[in-house]
Formats: C-alpha cells, structure tokens, sequence
C-alpha cells in the first residue's frame, strides 16, 4: 500500500508498507478523499513542532474493502469517515474510561499517523458510517463540525444569546452556522473582510471587523450588553485579550481548535468580571452527531470546499501552499481525491 511521509520539514516522500488486518475489530478501508487544511501545511513546513516521520491528514473518507470476523457496524462496501481523533489512553480522564473528556487527544498526521495513503487497516470504532445523502466534500468537515458541536455543548447558551466568535476560519465559520441551527445568535470576527464575506453568504447575518469599531459595533448589535459568550478559535491573527473585553461579566469564554500556538492572555479583565475560561480541543465521540448534521443540512460548506487535486499533485500542493503560510497568507483547504 502506498504512504505519502513527511520525513523532515519540506520534505515528502512516497512509500510502500505492509498493512493487513490483524485483529477481528479491525477493517481495512480504500481511502477515497482526504481534507488537507492549515494544520497539515504547518506540519509540512515544520511550524507545528511534530516528530518526524509523519503520515498527514486529519480527516478522509473512504469504502471499506475488507473487515475482520468481530465488525458489526461496517461491512465490505460501506462508506466511511474516518475520524482524525482519537483519546490517548493515559491520562486521567482514559484511565476512568472517560475518552471524551481525554486530556490529550491524539490528532492524525499531528500527534500520530494521518490519513494520507491509499488504504488503511484501523479499528471498526474509528470509522463513522457515512447515509447516501452526505456527500463525500461535506463528509470531511465532519470533524470540525464534531469539534464545533462539542463547543456548542460547552457553550450551552440559551435560545437568542449572542455569542462572538473571533476567527472566520473553517472552525469559526462552521461553528457560527450551527449556533444559527441551534437558534443562538452568533457574531463572527476577523481582521478579513473576505472571511467575513464567505461566511455571510453561508448564512451568518451578524459579521464584524476587528478594527477599531469592533467594540461599538458589538455594543450596537447586542443592545450595550455585549456577548454573553465568546469562542476564540485558534490560529488566527487576533489578540486573545479581545475575548476578555468584548464578553458580558460572568459569560463563558472558550479558546477552541485542534491545536494551538503560543499564546499569552491578560487575565485581570477575567477575573474582574468573573469569566468562565475553558478550552476545547476534542471532537471524540461527537462523529455520528456531526453526521446527523450533515443529513439536517445544518451547516452550507460550499464557501468552504476548496480546490480538488489529485494523488499525483501532493508535492507541488504541499509547496504552493507552504509558499503562501510563510508569506503571512491565508490557507485554504484542499481535497485530495485518492482514486
């Protein structure tokens, strides 16, 4: 079977590995299609600190080729989303049997081996069988739409609050649109008014610059009361002290994402106004909810689905996009389509 690992940073290579079934939980899946997003281009050019080698990609769907004896939940044929989280097994929380609280989640293609490959053996409990009605381009948000529901859990505001969400990125736009569907009312900030744009046209009515009438705006939107709950999502270009300012005393604040930089907060504003600050990280067990989702068409993804490429493009997509990180430009998601 073949394998596309990073051996260093810039460097990726083609390889051919053994890889049978060897337990009766396991099956064996044709990886079909694989989301490649600003994560993997930070694995790629070395901005995230992994051990090398590494297997990329997070999430992907595929059809199962082959199960073992003990599969009940997918047979030969069934197609699947492979979920990129998985519970370490170590910490506190997996010790008492507890995964969906783990601690510290291993993300594929970050922490372990991801999804860029031709074929996978993994265990039945790490596939999520995928209806006719969810396309495969949609299928591959459902992680991030698992991780954006497992915040809305966090946030568990009722009907009509206002909630900001600092960051357009795939996670703050996704995430925007649910609160939507879960009748909340969410306001979505960026420093890119084309972020905002995409987001707009997915449905999200409230949009705001962060420049420097962010705070007025907001006052204005929420009638002086500001956001009583606040998501700030990784990896973007805005101070995490504006989650402090812009949330109403005793309101929820949540820094949110598969990973995060470096990052340094101000939490006098916190404790003055008696904030509630947690962190979400984790999307596990939150997969078959996510495709629920899909099937109510929750959430638009078609501002999101980015450009399609090939097996065959890999290198030169890895570049171009590494090119551009390092430029300070945004980087949108690609799929790889594996057959």
């Amino acid at each position: 079977m073949k394998v596309w690992k990073l051996l260093s940073p810039k460097v990726i290579a083609e390889e051919e590995r053994p890889d049978n079934i060897a337990s009766p939980t396991q099956a064996k899946v044709k990886i079909t299609k694989v989301l490649l997003a600003y994560p993997e281009i930070r694995a790629y050019t070395g901005a995230a600190g992994i051990r090398y080698p590494r297997v990329p990609g997070m999430y992907a769907v595929g059809i199962v080729a082959e199960t073992g004896g003990g599969c009940v939940t997918v047979e030969k044929n069934t197609r699947v989303f492979l979920n990129g989280i998985a519970p370490c097994g170590e910490c506190a929380e997996c010790r008492k049997g507890n995964g969906a609280e783990c601690l510290s989640p291993k993300v594929a293609g970050i922490d372990r081996d991801g999804f860029l490959r031709d074929f996978i053996v993994t265990e039945e409990s790490a596939l999520t069988p995928l209806p006719p009605s969810v396309k495969d381009d949609a299928a591959l948000y459902a992680g991030i739409l698992s991780l954006c529901e497992n915040i809305s859990d966090k946030l568990d505001v009722p009907k009509g609050t206002h909630v900001a969400v600092i960051g357009a990125g795939e996670t703050g736009n996704i995430l925007s649109q649910l609160l939507i569907y879960r009748q909340a009312v969410p306001i979505l900030i960026d420093t890119d008014e084309e972020r905002l744009a995409k987001a707009a046209a997915g449905g999200v009515y409230y949009t705001l610059k962060a420049d420097e009438n962010l705070i007025s705006g907001l006052s204005e939107i929420t009638g002086g009361r500001m956001a009583e709950g606040c998501v700030y999502t990784s990896f973007n270009d805005i101070s995490p002290d504006l989650s402090f300012d812009i949330t109403a005393p005793r309101g929820k604040v949540i820094f949110a994402g598969m990973e995060f930089p470096e990052i340094s907060v101000h939490l006098k504003k916190a404790l003055s106004k008696k904030l509630t600050v947690t962190g979400v990280t984790n999307d596990y067990e939150q997969s078959a909810a996510a495709i629920n989702l899909l099937v109510n068409k929750a959430v638009d993804f078609s501002a999101l689905t980015g450009e399609e490429k090939s097996a065959a493009d890999i290198q030169a997509m890895f570049a171009a996009k590494a090119e551009l990180l390092e430029k300070d430009k945004r980087v949108s998601p690609s799929i790889l389509n594996m057959m």
